[in-house]
């Protein structure tokens, strides 16, 4: 999929062999967010957020992260939701933290999740993180 194969190894232990978007990939989605939100002031940001909706929304913005990480390419779904963020607030530092928590859910769901599979799981996703945190700098206008 990626050329890297510890991340496909792990993606397909933790998916299957689709994308992560089925609703069999959910308790995966709802795991991260029990990691996620014991930090107080993103549980305090999502305390009036339907999580059943926020979720659905993470399974399919996931995607958008994977495929530019395969792709190379941003969708312009992934530069919507950068500029998403921007706007209602969301500081460039909780991607970090959304990072963590995301690793902390394929521990719990990759039983060969070692050190290794962690690093190649960051290599994947960091690019599209960084395009996320850049993309308002570079482009403050709301593409909507």
């Amino acid at each position: 999929m990626s050329g890297n194969p510890l991340f496909d190894e792990s993606y397909a232990r933790v998916f299957g062999s689709g994308v992560g978007l089925s609703e069999a990939a959910t308790p995966f989605f709802e795991s991260f967010y029990r990691h996620f939100l014991k930090d107080q002031p993103i549980a305090d940001a999502f305390s009036q957020t339907d999580m059943n909706r926020q979720v659905s929304m993470l399974r399919k913005s996931f995607f958008h992260l994977v495929a530019f990480y395969v792709s190379h390419e941003p969708s312009a779904e992934l530069a919507r939701i950068a500029h998403l963020h921007h706007r209602i607030g969301i500081d460039s530092s909780y991607y970090d933290l959304w990072l963590d928590a995301l690793i902390s859910a394929v521990r719990e769901f990759d039983p060969e999740c070692d050190q290794a599979t962690e690093l190649a799981w960051r290599w994947a996703l960091t690019p599209g993180l960084t395009y996320m945190r850049l993309l308002d700098r570079l482009s403050p206008s709301d593409p909507e």
